[in-house]
């Protein structure tokens, strides 16, 4: 009885080293043997379409486990309807658009570099420059080139009765293209916030608007271009100026050059143009450098700065 057993068991190492022989032949090692009855017990317990779907995969044992899911507030989509109007409607309503009823051509500069000058045909289409409402009681800060040949001039506040107002100039800085007006109105006007033109750098989102061709309220914007740029218009020297490729042109002059956040950061000023429209460059000059002239000529300016001295 004990041989006939003995015998069964040599039977069986024979036949075992045998089949190890033949997968190692076929390149199957000995662990992926030892596997073989986990991988059958497990297809066993798996629904068909599972085993199916695994058996068109060649590379499914390669799969890695998804990670946890992540559940944290801070976490949310991005919102398609986050844009420019917040800022611009901080700004928008104190944009007034410029016009006159009679202007004298200006001397054109020889070369590229220009004013957006106002001549008769912006006249009569309602308008030659743009400009901000820096006080509420109805002062203005345009370009000088704007108003300086213009007679008998009209500012047109941004709101629901549109009311033209005769405006005078009160002061002026021909070295820095500025000029600030003055109307009488019985309402307190929307003014514009002003930021620090000093903290713009290169690459920096700005939006403009402006009048240009006399359509109040036009919005456009780009990015900083340079903020140190020096201009030789007319035969003067404009230092520290921005260049932008913001498109203005002919009736933006005045108008604010403002930040993602509604600040007033310039005053929109010039172009690069042969044929006297937008060509892709403009200029403005930066709010920085107005700023003294403003609290010199506006009294309510001078006073408050007075008070916060003392």
């Amino acid at each position: 009885m004990i041989s006939k057993h003995f015998t069964g068991f040599l039977t069986f190492l024979i036949v075992l080293n045998v089949a190890i022989l033949l997968f190692a032949a076929v390149g199957v090692g000995w662990q992926q043997i030892v596997d073989v009855p986990v991988h059958i017990l497990r297809g066993m317990g798996e629904p068909f379409h599972n085993r199916l779907e695994g058996a068109r995969t060649d590379d499914s044992q390669n799969v890695q486990p998804v990670s946890d899911v992540v559940s944290d507030t801070h976490i949310k989509l991005v919102c398609s309807d986050e844009t420019f109007a917040a800022a611009v409607s901080r700004v928008r309503p104190a944009v007034v658009n410029i016009s006159c009823e009679r202007i004298e051509p200006m001397t054109r500069a020889p070369g590229g570099m220009r004013f957006d000058d106002p001549y008769q045909d912006l006249a009569m289409l309602g308008g030659i420059g743009s400009g901000m409402v820096v006080h509420r009681s109805g002062y203005i800060l345009t370009c000088h080139h704007v108003v300086s040949n213009a007679t008998n001039i009209y500012v047109t506040p941004f709101g629901p009765n549109v009311k033209r107002h005769r405006a005078r100039v009160i002061a002026k800085d021909e070295d820095l293209n500025l000029a600030l007006l003055k109307i009488n109105t019985t309402v307190l006007l929307p003014e514009v916030t002003t930021g620090m033109s000093a903290k713009m750098e290169v690459a920096d989102v700005v939006l403009a608007i402006g009048s240009p061709f006399g359509l109040e309220q036009s919005v456009t914007h780009g990015i900083i271009s340079d903020n140190e740029r020096d201009l030789l218009i007319g035969g003067k020297l404009f230092s520290g100026m921005l260049q932008t490729d913001v498109p203005i042109n002919r009736g933006s002059s005045g108008g604010p050059l403002i930040n993602i956040n509604g600040e007033v950061i310039a005053i929109n000023m010039a172009i690069y143009s042969i044929s006297g429209v937008y060509n892709g460059v403009s200029f403005a000059m930066p709010i920085d450098k107005a700023k003294p002239f403003l609290a010199k000529t506006i009294p309510l300016l001078h006073e408050a700065s007075s008070e916060a001295v003392n």
